[in-house]
């Protein structure tokens, strides 16, 4: 057998997929942030808290006090699903991303939200699921 008929070989039935509905997952006011509110959709659980995914949106459009921080992520990714959110990064560069936009924040990265839109909603992606978020001195 070819080495590219190997990679296209079957393998043996592995774990079965795992399906998250938004039915009866609300959305809550984040801890982090009660301008967001937030909905776990089951990553976290279902892989022993190795990754977690979770869409976040706003509850308050308009400017955001800056809170300086950066997150003890492995991988942390954000993805504008709707409306426009805006960063302030290292150095007080400034990003405005919209939807369809995107943001990998290596771990130690600094950053905070200083606006976001009434109608924001995103989808972020992080491994542990267990991170948090440490504050920066101004």
């Amino acid at each position: 057998m070819s080495e590219r008929e190997q990679r296209a070989a079957v393998p043996e039935p592995g774990p079965d997929a795992v399906v998250f509905r938004a039915a009866g997952n609300p959305f809550a006011v984040a801890t982090a942030n009660p301008r967001f509110e937030a909905r776990d959709v089951g990553v976290a659980a279902a892989t022993g808290g190795r990754y977690a995914v979770k869409v976040f949106r706003s509850r308050e459009g308009g400017p955001v006090a800056p809170a300086l921080h950066w997150h003890d992520a492995d991988f942390q990714y954000v993805h504008v699903l709707r409306g426009e959110i805006e960063y302030q990064l290292a150095g007080g560069r400034r990003e405005r991303l919209g939807a369809g936009d995107s943001i990998y924040q290596p771990e130690g990265c600094r950053h905070c939200v200083v606006w976001m839109s009434d109608d924001l909603e995103l989808l972020e992606i992080y491994t542990p699921s267990d991170v948090r978020a440490i504050m920066v001195e101004p």
